[in-house]
């Protein structure tokens, strides 16, 4: 009987503090959040890009001396660069390769762009969600 009487006891003990529980007011939850700032990519323009003119000669052994005096007649200094027809094959080739990097470094810049574009629009996301979460937590209770 007397194990009876206590488990009695305990019960309405556990009863008693889950009913006043039930009764106090709630308190009120503050949200401590803040929205975050977006990183900023900050590239430098390019610079706009001016190519000089620039004359080709072809020298063989039956124009040399033409060429050669048409120099000193314009005035200038009679100095020649020579490349052969495997230095020229791979001058042009050079070219091509300059410029399918400069695609890929073009291509590298607009992911960037675009993941920049994506984070700045989650952030927005995440901070309109926060602001609205903030506004709900702190307005008013209605009783």
């Amino acid at each position: 009987m007397v194990k009876r009487s206590i488990a009695n006891v305990l019960g309405c003990l556990i009863a008693i503090t889950l009913i006043s529980g039930c009764s106090t007011v709630p308190q009120r939850i503050e949200l401590s959040a803040e929205p975050v700032d977006k990183p900023k990519l900050v590239l430098p323009e390019a610079d706009e890009l001016y190519l000089r003119r620039v004359e080709w000669s072809v020298i063989n052994a039956t124009n040399f001396k033409e060429k050669l005096l048409g120099l000193g007649a314009d005035g200038h200094s009679p100095v020649f660069f020579a490349i052969t027809d495997t230095g020229y094959e791979n001058l042009g080739l050079n070219l091509s390769d300059i410029r399918a990097y400069v695609h890929q470094q073009q291509s590298i810049i607009n992911a960037y762009e675009r993941y920049y574009q994506a984070s700045d629009k989650a952030i927005d996301d995440a901070n309109a969600v926060i602001i609205d979460a903030k506004q709900q937590v702190n307005a008013p209770l209605v009783k």
